[in-house]
């Protein structure tokens, strides 16, 4: 069920929408990771609130005679007033990506200013606009921070010039609150200790071991994640929904795998694997938000990265469907010594302009036959 704030269309005065939002609120990790900022519907119709801990923060209202117009009545000085802003933005499209912008009015000029600098809002004539294809490059809503470019050193591995990649990051790294779900989806770096006992589990599963053949006992996943780790090229993450551990994600730099060789792989093209070994979190709902939004930390984490490549087995059917989906083009087969597979590429541009961290999530439907909160329903 969601709350419903009435707002006038941007296309015409004359023809309004209900904007939707979840009854308990959107809960917005813009504080850098930490508790949430929660937008929630306001008494009045109209109406929006930002909480933090129960205590109101923000308060303001959506409204215009010839735009979608978001005002704000106060804005407390307790939490950054950049945060309050873009935790209001995410959740107005986060739950409404039919909206293709909307207008903000701002009565303090210097938090425009830094607004404007972030790319979080935009000037078009007089008017100030968020469009999403920008806001949802703002790193620092969903990382915590905004990420510093590593220096660009050339080195050579195993015969391959490559970018020096950047230490690794620890703990969690990416948070997006899932509006059709109704919790947190978050991806931290695999912790030995505390990830081996699922990680163990997960890869001794007759369905993942089909695939990954990596089964065997916890000393050899202890080796395995501890390599990984190791590995400048590979990145080991373990994705939870609301803070159940539900898979292993395992990222790579394109250029220096075995990927590399077969295409024209630039310096920070990524790609990654996956192993999902809770079966409670399979399904179309749980994979149009785990899928766009592995992709979106990939692009986030490195503004240089303009690709993210795949390599799925060819007769996977059901990951290629929903690669497809996910607007990854195939570009063609190659053949590794263990298997054939699909080379599938996305593109920053496409990820971003196509609007394809909201995925379209038709056939499934809220308790009252509404259209599930932000699905973005797409053509052929």
């Amino acid at each position: 069920m969601d709350a419903s704030l009435a707002i006038m269309s941007d296309r015409t005065a004359e023809k309004s929408f209900d904007l939707r939002l979840p009854a308990p609120g959107f809960a917005s990790s813009a504080l850098a990771c930490g508790q949430p900022l929660v937008v929630s519907a306001g008494p009045v119709p109209g109406s929006v609130r930002v909480e933090h801990h129960g205590v109101q923060l923000a308060a303001g209202y959506l409204s215009g005679p010839a735009a979608n117009l978001l005002t704000f009545d106060t804005i407390s000085p307790a939490v950054s007033a950049e945060d309050i802003v873009n935790a209001v933005s995410e959740a107005i499209l986060a739950c409404n990506p039919q909206l293709t912008c909307f207008e903000i009015q701002l009565a303090d000029d210097d938090l425009a200013r830094r607004l404007l600098e972030s790319g979080a809002i935009e000037r078009s004539g007089d008017r100030l606009i968020v469009r999403p294809e920008s806001f949802f490059q703002q790193a620092r809503s969903w990382l915590g921070s905004a990420p510093k470019s590593y220096p660009e050193v050339p080195i050579l591995t195993n015969g391959v010039l490559h970018p020096q990649r950047p230490p690794k990051p620890a703990g969690r790294v990416y948070s997006r609150f899932i509006p059709w779900l109704g919790t947190q989806l978050g991806f931290h770096v695999a912790d030995i200790e505390a990830d081996l006992p699922h990680f163990h589990r997960w890869m001794n599963d007759p369905r993942v071991a089909a695939i990954w053949e990596d089964s065997g006992d916890l000393a050899y996943h202890r080796d395995f994640i501890a390599g990984r780790l190791a590995d400048p090229r590979t990145l080991p993450l373990i994705g939870t929904f609301g803070g159940v551990p539900f898979g292993y994600f395992e990222l790579y730099w394109a250029k220096e795998d075995r990927i590399g060789p077969h295409y024209e792989a630039d310096g920070y093209d990524r790609g990654w694997h996956v192993a999902i070994g809770e079966d409670d979190y399979r399904g179309k709902a749980f994979v149009s938000a785990w899928l766009p939004s592995l992709m979106h930390y990939m692009f986030l984490a490195d503004p240089r990265t303009r690709r993210i490549v795949g390599e799925p087995i060819h007769h996977h059917a059901q990951q290629i469907r929903n690669l497809d989906r996910s607007g990854f083009a195939k570009v063609k087969h190659i053949q590794f010594p263990h298997k054939k597979a699909l080379l599938v590429m996305l593109l920053r541009e496409r990820f971003f302009v196509d609007r394809l961290l909201s995925p379209d999530l038709t056939g499934l439907s809220e308790e009252d036959g509404q259209p599930v909160l932000g699905s973005l329903v797409r053509g052929a």
